[in-house]
């Protein structure tokens, strides 16, 4: 007998810095969507792709849900809604050290969408079992959810049994990507996000969300990828702030960068990045069209 193969996009929704990117990550096993311990970080519905015997998986990862105060966070929140609209998998993350009455009044408005819903309880390795039981006790009363899955990414605990899970309820269909794909993204945006990543991970909260990356070259001459990079901020003193002492951070942040572009595309990689500030980038419909 044949065996039934399935394919569907899964839907990764969740509060900022549950640990979303860093699951697809992990499921996908490479370097998907960038992760770092602020809220914020996925700005972009980003699709991971994971190919196993009987199906493939398109997880869709969406930024933290916010409210919106300027228009790259309410575009932000439509590819939320985009993303939910196409989704055959919802898969609600929960970082099991912050599920809050406001995060659970989030995950009930998912009863009505008519697909099934999948709670991911996530970072299970920083908690004690003692915190993890009562928030599955807690869980327990959303009955419309389909299955309740705790994971660490970190750890890789609890994936397989969430492929499995997540296979159970995708519809049968032929792959949609080819089966050497991990992502749709390309190697400019790639290269963007992991610059971005590099300046987050290296300034924390000193410049928070207004960071923009624009890769104006990405060429490959004699074995090199040239890339340069405009690292567009919102205002003069985070210019300052991104080029630090003696251009010091900025140096680190091209360092980490260039070494993460070179384990990516398997070549070297010569970086040169410009900051360059652009008040206001955030309500310009121009800087949200890429």
């Amino acid at each position: 007998m044949n065996q039934v193969h399935k394919c569907g996009t899964v839907a990764l929704l969740g509060e900022p810095n549950a640990g979303k990117s860093s699951l697809v990550n992990a499921l996908v096993a490479d370097l998907v969507a960038i992760s770092a311990p602020m809220a914020g970080t996925t700005r972009d519905a980003i699709r991971g792709i994971l190919n196993t015997k009987q199906s493939q998986i398109i997880f869709v990862d969406t930024p933290g849900m916010q409210r919106a105060t300027n228009l790259l966070e309410h575009k932000m929140n439509r590819m939320i809604s985009g993303a939910v609209k196409s989704a055959d998998v919802i898969c609600f993350v929960l970082d099991v050290n912050h599920v809050t009455e406001k995060t659970l009044s989030k995950l009930a408005n998912y009863e009505s969408f008519g697909v099934p819903v999948v709670v991911v309880v996530s970072k299970i390795d920083t908690a004690k079992p003692a915190k993890l039981f009562p928030v599955l006790e807690q869980l327990k009363k959303y009955q419309f959810v389909k299955e309740f899955v705790p994971v660490s990414a970190v750890k890789k605990i609890g994936l397989d049994t969430l492929i499995n899970c997540l296979e159970n309820y995708l519809p049968e269909g032929e792959p949609i990507y080819d089966d050497a794909l991990y992502t749709d993204s390309n190697e400019r945006t790639m290269a963007a996000e992991i610059i971005r990543e590099a300046i987050i991970n290296q300034l924390r909260d000193e410049v928070p969300t207004g960071v923009k990356v624009v890769i104006t070259k990405f060429e490959t001459v004699q074995r090199t990828i040239n890339i340069d990079a405009d690292i567009v901020c919102d205002k003069p003193n985070h210019k300052k702030i991104i080029i630090g002492n003696q251009g010091r951070l900025i140096r680190a942040i091209g360092i980490t960068a260039r070494q993460k572009l070179e384990e990516l595309l398997g070549q070297h990689v010569m970086l040169h990045t410009y900051v360059i500030v652009r008040e206001g980038w955030r309500d310009q419909t121009k800087w949200l069209q890429d």
